[in-house]
């Protein structure tokens, strides 16, 4: 089609020019023959010379007006047809731009299946090289994918439309990408218009969907076992062994406050990935908060003879962020780090100050994170195989939370850590104002679960 375009507007521009002078030579030469006529009737007349010289000079100022008035009016007909080839070829330029930065692949065909349009994003889903010339082959010569033919097919024979899911393999990656097939209205020419879309995304999303659902249905799905085999324990018990059913009434309670505790994360979860429309957001001590974080994890952490250190911290230091929001933060951070370190290890926790932005450092000697593990611990219920060993209990919700956090603050964190030596979490918050928190009316709604730790 744009082809097609493109050569209509070039054979008006070559033509232009040639119109142009063909109808300036009919004009001199219609003057000149009239010229002669007059010339060859006035001496026959015998009006004199005096009169044959003026009807002469008014001929020639006639002939000489009509023959400018021609050539301005050929002259504006060339500045539209030059106005209107411009246009063409900008609005031209414009459309193959367009084409050029979809995010989706188009490819035009024509009744014989022959490549009329190609825009880089179909080669690339499609498993073509960016380099290669496709414009004029057919598809089913360079394209082979038997779903993709037999629903070009389809439409050819008739349907209005058709739409196939295809794995198409390319330097040993398979990409999932589906094809919609639909008729072009271009004047009976038969012509079919593919869009390609890459499904990566969505059927990560997917999976993930999945996997949340599965992760979900077994944290809750742990608990309730034990408490109804507890229940049912303590029913027998009750008269027997008084002892043993208070032991197992404990039993319930603790998986009840697991219950709660995973209930309550998964709100904290949801609250945090909306962003940041629930903060509340001002300058604060970061110091503060963190000595405030701290003290929680104090009477834990001498329980396991671990030695949790505050550095001495610059109380200068500020931060403009929602304060319960960080709190949040450092509970998870701070309880993770005393959770999977081992007695006697030790935590240290840190504050300072670079420019811009104020830093939260948390040091541990724990057991460490394997390096493939590093891009998964922020997911949602994600736990390394060796703290599930070291400590039980966590929903696993406790980074992904903080994570988002961080994001919503507008802050980064950053982790370091080594199997068997320990980690460092250390998070990044903007010491001014942002643009990506600012002050919000009303509470936030983080205070309806303080500093929540899971």
């Amino acid at each position: 089609m744009r082809r097609a375009i493109a050569k209509s507007i070039t054979r008006s521009r070559r033509h232009m020019p040639s119109a142009f002078l063909a109808g300036l030579v009919v004009w001199l030469v219609a003057s000149v023959l009239l010229l002669k006529s007059y010339w060859l009737l006035l001496p026959a007349i015998g009006g004199g010379s005096l009169v044959y010289a003026a009807l002469l000079a008014k001929f020639l100022r006639i002939r000489s007006d009509e023959v400018e008035s021609q050539v301005d009016k050929l002259a504006r007909e060339n500045d539209s047809w030059k106005e209107r080839f411009e246009s063409l070829h900008a609005q031209s330029r414009q459309n193959a731009m367009v084409l050029a930065q979809m995010s989706d692949g188009v490819v035009v065909i024509d009744k014989d299946w022959t490549i009329l349009l190609m825009n880089p994003m179909a080669k690339q889903l499609l498993g073509l090289r960016a380099e290669d010339h496709h414009l004029g082959r057919d598809l089913r010569a360079i394209v082979r994918l038997p779903e993709m033919v037999s629903a070009v097919e389809q439409v050819f024979a008739g349907e209005l439309s058709k739409r196939v899911n295809i794995d198409v393999s390319q330097l040993g990656r398979v990409r999932p990408v589906s094809i919609s097939v639909g008729a072009i209205e271009s004047g009976g020419e038969g012509n079919l218009l593919l869009a390609i879309h890459d499904e990566s995304e969505a059927r990560r999303l997917e999976s993930v969907r999945r996997e949340f659902i599965a992760n979900v249905s077994h944290e809750l799905k742990t608990p309730l076992a034990a408490i109804k085999g507890y229940a049912e324990t303590v029913e027998l018990a009750l008269e027997d062994d008084p002892d043993a059913a208070v032991h197992f009434m404990s039993q319930i309670r603790e998986q009840c406050l697991r219950l709660e505790r995973l209930v309550a994360g998964m709100m904290q979860l949801a609250r945090a990935q909306s962003g940041q429309q629930n903060l509340r957001c001002a300058s604060i001590s970061l110091a503060e908060v963190v000595t405030e974080a701290v003290k929680t994890y104090r009477p834990v952490a001498a329980a396991k003879n671990i030695d949790l250190q505050a550095a001495k911290m610059d109380p200068t230091v500020r931060a403009f962020v929602d304060r319960e929001a960080t709190l949040t933060i450092a509970n998870n951070l701070i309880g993770n780090a005393v959770r999977y370190t081992h007695d006697g290890g030790r935590v240290v926790v840190d504050v300072r100050g670079e420019g811009p932005v104020s830093w939260f450092v948390v040091d541990d000697t724990g057991v460490g994170i394997e390096p493939e593990e590093l891009n998964r611990i922020f997911e949602r219920f994600y736990r390394v195989e060796k703290t599930r060993e070291v400590a039980g209990g966590g929903t696993g919700l406790g980074l992904s939370i903080v994570k988002n956090l961080i994001a919503a603050l507008g802050g980064d964190i950053r982790v370091e850590s080594r199997p068997g030596v320990g980690s460092r979490f250390a998070v990044a918050l903007p010491a001014e104002q942002g643009y990506r928190c600012e002050t919000q009316r009303g509470e936030s709604s983080t205070r309806n679960a303080r500093g929540v730790v899971v």
